[in-house]
């Protein structure tokens, strides 16, 4: 998601209303949701930009064991000065990092399956002929149950997590004055 919005407050009063509803992102290991605080929305507020992540109710030792914590979506905005108030850049999504390291696990427990099976079989018929085409339906069933794995991993993930940005948006729309300007085609929440 990519959009741009526009608010009649200056900047600083943007920033100061996003802390006003927003919790600061620390750690407390004490705390069942991870982060210091009680409000529905964890952030880090900068001079001209934030950053939003939606508080989990699931005590944070159960949540870091889901695929939901993987592929948890942030807010990131910057806020500039316009002529009328204030002028916000606001994306969110899964963080690009994780999707690259997500598509090479995905693409590199694939190919390791397909090497091995695929390198095995000659020695198989040579010194196992019996149980060689047993030995390359394994490979291939392992295959499809690694690669079925790693795809629904993520969907799982979407799952758990679809309602955090337009949550985070809405909140944003409320306490901040925000007009939609224009979006990016494809680029909607």
């Amino acid at each position: 998601m990519f959009k741009i919005f526009s608010s009649p407050l200056d900047p600083n009063t943007v920033l100061t209303r996003i802390k006003s509803f927003v919790d600061e992102e620390e750690i407390d290991p004490s705390n069942p949701t991870q982060f210091t605080g009680s409000r529905p929305i964890v952030g880090r507020i900068e001079a001209d930009q934030f950053r939003l992540q939606r508080r989990v109710d699931t005590p944070w030792y159960l949540w870091w064991a889901t695929p939901g914590q993987w592929f948890k979506p942030h807010l990131h905005g910057t806020v500039k000065s316009d002529n009328s108030g204030s002028r916000l850049l606001i994306q969110g999504g899964t963080p690009i990092p994780v999707k690259v390291l997500w598509a090479l696990t995905l693409i590199g427990a694939s190919g390791l399956i397909v090497l091995v099976t695929w390198f095995a079989y000659p020695y198989n018929i040579s010194h196992n002929p019996e149980r060689a085409a047993r030995l390359f339906l394994e490979g291939i069933i392992w295959l499809n149950i690694v690669a079925g794995i790693l795809i629904l991993l993520p969907m799982i993930g979407w799952v758990l997590t679809r309602r955090h940005l337009p949550e985070m948006l809405e909140q944003l729309r409320q306490h901040v004055q925000l007009n939609e300007e224009q979006s990016l085609p494809g680029h909607s929440v």
